[in-house]
């Protein structure tokens, strides 16, 4: 594997396009982007430190028919498919173990990001995002409003209205291209139940490895 860089914006799969390589991301976060005939996009799910950006190498496919971009710069460990692909026929428990967790984690993501994206405002679904996005980077994040857009789908006005609500109320700051959580309870008041309902799963998912970070943590000399 090699670690690489990656910049916001960045395009990683064209849709309906080869996949390559495969990234497992570290401090980068990669949205999936559905993309309509008439050029609108909206976002199937987001992927962080959790998961893997070319998951469906891993369940036989060689095409994706999303379009994924890098929504927070940062690096990532890439692998080329094929590797993926011959590790995996060598039937290593580990990594297939692994796999199946997030793909199950991500079903539920997916699912939920498709409801909230119908059935929520704006103000919700955008609450919703930075908390994930809070969960994956902290309180700092590099966005733009464009790009906020273009995953919820909604026009950038919406985007701007929404976020200077947001201000107003003192949950969030914002300057061009960064955005500060200020008050992460506030900005749980105003989201949806999606974003609980994936936490949850993440937590019931990846309960192992929550209890061996904090038994890590404990071991740490302050």
């Amino acid at each position: 594997m090699k670690r690489v860089s990656l910049h916001l914006g960045e395009l990683i799969y064209e849709a309906d396009a080869p996949i390559a390589y495969v990234y497992f991301p570290e401090t980068a976060v990669f949205s999936m982007l559905a993309t309509m005939e008439d050029g609108r996009t909206v976002e199937v799910g987001p992927i962080g430190n959790e998961g893997l950006v070319g998951l469906r190498v891993a369940l036989g496919a060689k095409t994706t028919p999303d379009q994924v971009i890098v929504h927070i710069a940062g690096t990532a460990m890439r692998l080329t498919a094929d590797v993926l692909i011959g590790e995996l026929a060598k039937g290593r428990a580990p990594l297939s173990d692994y796999l199946a967790r997030y793909t199950r984690m991500l079903l539920v993501m997916t699912g939920r990001t498709s409801a909230c994206n119908k059935l929520h405002s704006v103000e919700q679904q955008l609450a919703r995002w930075l908390l994930t996005m809070n969960d994956y980077i902290g309180n700092e994040l590099r966005l733009t409003h464009d790009l906020m857009a273009l995953t919820l789908g909604v026009r950038r006005a919406g985007v701007t209205v929404a976020a200077k609500r947001f201000k107003d109320s003192g949950v969030i700051n914002y300057r061009r291209a960064h955005i500060q959580v200020i008050d992460r309870e506030g900005l749980e008041e105003i989201a949806c139940e999606c974003y609980q309902v994936v936490k949850a799963e993440y937590e019931r998912v990846y309960s192992d490895l929550s209890r061996g970070l904090r038994l890590f943590e404990s071991q740490v000399p302050k």
